[in-house]
């Protein structure tokens, strides 16, 4: 493999960088039945080396640098996404901007006011060409903590997996930590009678104003990344904006939203995202579904911030 990846010297005390999970795999593929454990090992013959090497935890104390988690793997690569990474910054800020993007026609799902989280969740059904019809959703709600916790939180892989049990691979398949972008593959698993789906995107973290941060999403094309037995879906614009609530105090919908809260305390999430998994589903279905879904994930994405 061409992955360049510079390791510190390793600690004569330190035996081994392999995780707890990995570890307990072991013991646990020990266990079972030459036919089990050859089931099991189908089920990774596909994955990239930087899927295995996202599994493997190193210390601070080991790692100097780990760039290139992919054959090429350079910083370069990341030039040809400058263009996009502008569009689409300025595409999820207006988006979660009421003012410039009314939500006057969409339809409130929830508007959770005095639940922790203060959900507030809409959507809308968009034609993006003159066969597909995609659901949109745009959500606002609260967080404990300062906006990098749920940066952060928001960020970590494994973590955003184990929130989301339909989730069959998430992981960067490279990234730029000082610009905070990368390119990130998600899969999803069958579902009854719907078919595995996955995603290739382009992820960017940024500042754009005083305490105020960015975070976006949108597919991308790539020869290097070819679709292979699952479908390929589209996040056509995907990402929020997180700022503190102390931030909104002169605001007065803000205000008179969060009244009985200390602004100090938590930070105000807007969220906007338009995917298409190229599968059809009723609108009364979606509506459902997405209801559903958004108040679990929002809920237990509060809990893990406590």
């Amino acid at each position: 493999m061409g992955s360049q990846c510079c390791v510190q010297e390793r600690n004569g005390t330190r035996t081994s960088i392999a995780s707890k999970d990995i570890q307990d795999e072991l013991e646990y593929m020990k266990e079972i039945t030459y036919g089990q454990q050859r089931r099991q090992i189908l089920l990774y013959e596909d994955k990239p080396i930087c899927y295995f090497l996202s599994k493997i935890e190193l210390s601070n104390e080991t790692i100097t640098t780990a760039c290139s988690l992919n054959e090429r793997g350079t910083t370069n690569e990341f030039e040809q996404y400058e263009q996009i990474q502008e569009e689409i910054v300025k595409e999820i800020q207006d988006k979660c901007d009421y003012s410039i993007s009314p939500v006057d026609d969409w339809i409130i799902l929830c508007d959770n006011i005095n639940t922790k989280s203060s959900l507030k969740l809409f959507i809308k059904q968009m034609e993006i060409d003159k066969k597909t019809k995609v659901n949109a959703t745009r959500c606002e709600f609260i967080v404990p903590g300062k906006p990098q916790n749920f940066i952060d939180f928001m960020s970590h892989f494994q973590k955003q997996k184990e929130l989301d049990p339909r989730i069959d691979a998430f992981y960067p398949i490279k990234q730029n930590e000082e610009s905070k972008e990368s390119v990130v593959y998600l899969s999803y698993k069958p579902i009854l009678m719907t078919s595995a789906r996955e995603f290739i995107y382009y992820k960017k973290t940024k500042q754009i104003d005083t305490n105020v941060w960015c975070d976006v999403s949108k597919s991308i094309t790539d020869s290097q990344y070819p679709i292979k037995n699952k479908v390929r879906g589209e996040i056509l614009l995907s990402g929020y904006l997180i700022q503190p609530l102390s931030n909104l105090i002169n605001n007065d919908y803000i205000n008179n939203r969060f009244k009985n809260k200390n602004f100090d305390d938590y930070s105000f999430v807007r969220m906007y995202s338009l995917c298409d998994f190229k599968m059809s589903i009723p609108f009364y279905m979606a509506k459902g579904q997405v209801k559903q879904e958004m108040i679990r994930y929002i809920d237990l994405v509060y809990q893990k911030l406590q």
